[in-house]
């Protein structure tokens, strides 16, 4: 009987400890699986729409769309503005945690941290852009970068085609030809007039090109935007002086 007993007992603990070998793996199993979705891979879809943006006019908006998902772990996220645009705003619609963020003073690039433990991809993650005055005269399609935790999707935006600005005053060369372009008159109520250019100005400098005459003119100001500001320097009774002139649209 104490034979047979042990014998029972033997059997017990050897089936007692096949049942803890096949349960041990399951746990493990259940633990792996847990850190394998705490170390899961942020997911971030493409940006839902493309902006067309007016240089130098209002911003308009980037957005892109939640995955659903809950999410372990602070996040963080980084943004390059396309070229020729600005970031004026980053909106990550947070609720129950801090979400700060920065843009830097050139409005080229912005940074956020989402610091939750975890959190919820239920809003859009939004983006405000703006064109600058002095893009491309024939517009364009400009990518830029968002960035969640090493996931990157482009940020794209359209920018419109401009009008060629022009210096709204009636120039001629000097004479002799180099001296610089001298003004002749001033179209009234321009955006020329209102930043000071007065008849008698010999214009030598544009945007730190020079211009000895009037074609050396046509040329610096080729392609740039009406509405866009340029420093202008003239000479003006043997004095060198610098306007800033929002140029006129090309009639």
């Amino acid at each position: 009987m104490i034979r047979k007993f042990a014998r029972v007992c033997s059997v017990l603990a050897l089936g007692t400890a096949m049942l803890a070998g096949a349960v041990a793996p399951a746990v493990a199993s259940a633990a792996s699986a847990s850190a394998s979705e705490q170390r899961q891979v942020r997911s971030l879809p493409p940006q839902q729409n493309v902006p067309s943006l007016d240089a130098g006019g209002p911003a308009g908006t980037v957005a892109y769309p939640p995955d659903g998902q809950r999410h372990f772990g602070p996040g963080s996220i980084s943004v390059q503005a396309p070229p020729h645009t600005r970031i004026t705003g980053l909106d990550l619609a947070c609720t129950g945690m801090a979400c700060p963020v920065s843009i830097a003073a050139d409005g080229k690039s912005a940074t956020a941290q989402l610091t939750g433990s975890v959190w919820d991809f239920i809003r859009p993650f939004i983006v405000n852009v703006v064109a600058d005055i002095d893009a491309p005269l024939a517009g364009g399609t400009f990518s830029g970068t968002f960035t969640l935790d090493g996931v990157t999707q482009p940020l794209t935006v359209n920018i419109t085609p401009g009008i060629q600005g022009i210096i709204a005053a009636n120039l001629r060369n000097t004479s002799p030809a180099g001296g610089g372009v001298r003004v002749l008159g001033v179209d009234p109520g321009s955006n020329t007039d209102a930043a000071g250019l007065l008849p008698g100005d010999v214009i030598v400098e544009v945007a730190g090109t020079l211009t000895p005459t009037v074609n050396d003119l046509d040329t610096v100001l080729s392609g740039k935007r009406s509405g866009a500001t340029y420093p202008v320097t003239v000479r003006r009774g043997g004095a060198l002086v610098t306007l800033q002139i929002p140029l006129d649209p090309e009639p």
